[in-house]
């Protein structure tokens, strides 16, 4: 999904019914994908509180109201205005409601309902300045309620209200989000690193007929839609060496762990075949603990890895620190190898101790502290977005920088940010996952970008699945959970179940 201006999306909706779109239309179509999307996340039905205000936001969140309330939810409304003062979309929705509104006089609870979800259509994106007295007392009975228990959750309709959507200035009693569903475009002020933590998760949420500027493209939402284009059905004679043969060098005595989840992570990713090169101490540990389908070798030195045998070299996770010779074995295989070489933790420390500028076949995936270590200055005055564009200045590698909100670019391409996942994958183990499922697709053919956007869409969707299922919570999620609920998440793609 592209990402624009308030400005950009409300010329664009206005182009759409000036050609014969009436505007009900699209607020019930967006209505209609913001409910289904509702219902992927929370499966279970629960109890909807929609906070609305005069305008078409409130409508949109009144219809969201009125098609969950048919799929088996609770619904009530709490608005700080008179319905004689709403627009006339708005009290149209009203009218439209298909059952009474839940009305208890006790305070609503997680023993009544597995989830109550508090809905924010207060303000839309036209919405500027301080907001009003009435509209900030709402905001702190959203965030206080969802504060007040786990059985909360707070949904916000094209912007958390309070955030600016061209800026991304927060107000003094902004909402805190769990999920903001984008119709129709991103609104380029969620993309500020001031709003990453109320805006939440960003649900793309389409219009169809809708068209953005071109403009609009140099920033783009990495969402299902996106990454449909990606092949996923293998041709019927594939056999295990067309699928690409994945070289791993990673774990130490202190970190086996990290050699096999990036191991395992490149075999569930597709690759037909995949080696691990362990240092000879290492090699009894490691490998009765492997699954039998991975190939281990025990080494003295990494020129023993032989590189020229494989499509996609992963090197880094668990090594610790590299000595001088290896870091000029490793330095050859950057400037010589032919495949990919998917660089990850302390691959990419040796790469900032040793300066390597790193050329257009690696794909690099950093974490703060590593990039900060990459590009040997201060970057705490830089935003994300600033500091991903600095190295892509620097090296011609294509980037994952890990975090809220992962960014993927490359040198000459446009950046893109990762919608899926969210706190629940600040665990150990995590990003040695990313690193193997980025080489496992790697192997297969897909260009070093291309990997890079489905890997990390794909382990933060595995994620998502396990928590709306209810198998994991945020606190007890772990990588080998991710590296487990893969299959999830690439048959969600084909089959857009989360968005």
């Amino acid at each position: 999904m592209k990402v624009c201006s308030c400005q950009e999306m409300q010329v664009a909706e206005q182009q759409l019914i000036a050609s014969g779109t009436p505007a009900l239309d699209l607020m019930n179509q967006a209505a209609r994908n913001i409910a289904e999307a509702i219902i992927r996340f929370y499966p279970q039905p629960g109890l909807c509180i929609a906070f609305t205000g005069k305008g078409n936001n409130g409508g949109d969140a009144i219809a969201v109201l009125n098609i969950l309330q048919q799929c088996g939810w609770e619904a009530d409304i709490a608005h700080p205005y008179p319905t004689e003062e709403w627009g006339e979309l708005a009290r149209l929705q009203l009218s439209r409601l298909s059952r009474p509104l839940w009305k208890k006089e006790t305070h609503p609870s997680g023993r009544e309902f597995p989830h109550i979800l508090l809905l924010d259509g207060l303000l839309g994106l036209g919405a500027k300045g301080d907001l009003r007295p009435e509209i900030a007392a709402c905001c702190r009975t959203i965030n206080r309620m969802r504060q007040s228990s786990n059985a909360f959750h707070t949904w916000a309709i094209d912007l958390p209200t309070g955030i600016d959507g061209d800026t991304g200035e927060v107000s003094d009693d902004a909402v805190v989000a769990d999920h903001t569903s984008v119709i129709g475009g991103v609104k380029q002020g969620l993309l500020a690193d001031s709003a990453t933590s109320y805006a939440g998760r960003l649900v793309s949420i389409p219009m169809d007929g809708l068209e953005l500027p071109d403009s609009c493209s140099e920033r783009i939402l990495i969402d299902s839609y996106l990454l449909r284009r990606f092949p996923i059905h293998r041709p019927y004679e594939l056999f295990k060496n067309q699928a690409g043969h994945v070289a791993v060098i990673a774990g130490s005595y202190s970190m086996p762990g990290a050699a096999r989840l990036c191991s395992e992570a490149a075999l569930r990713a597709g690759a037909g075949l995949v080696t691990l090169f362990v240092t000879e101490e290492l090699y009894p540990i490691l490998a009765p603990a492997l699954p039998p389908e991975i190939m281990i070798k025990p080494v003295s030195g990494f020129d023993q890895c032989e590189p020229d045998h494989y499509q996609t070299l992963l090197i880094g996770p668990g090594l610790g620190t590299i000595s001088e010779k290896n870091a000029r074995i490793i330095h050859g295989f950057i400037r010589e190898f032919q495949g990919t070489i998917v660089l990850d933790a302390d691959g990419l420390n040796c790469a900032a101790r040793e300066n390597w500028t790193l050329g257009p076949n690696v794909l690099a995936t950093p974490h703060p502290g590593e990039m900060k270590r990459l590009l040997h200055t201060d970057t705490s005055c830089l935003t994300r977005e600033e500091i991903a564009r600095e190295f892509t200045r620097r090296h011609e590698a294509a980037l994952i920088y890990k975090g809220a909100r992962s960014i993927v670019t490359a040198s000459g391409a446009p950046v893109f940010y990762n919608s899926s996942g969210g706190p629940a994958m600040a665990t150990a183990g995590q990003g040695d996952v990313l690193a193997g499922v980025c080489a496992g697709w790697c192997a297969q053919g897909l260009a070093p970008v291309q990997s890079a956007l489905l890997s990390t869409y794909l382990c933060g969707c595995a994620s998502e699945i396990l928590l709306a299922t209810g198998r994991q919570t945020e606190q007890t999620l772990c990588a080998g959970d991710t590296l487990r609920a893969l299959p999830l998440a690439i048959r969600s793609i084909s089959e857009a179940s989360l968005p």
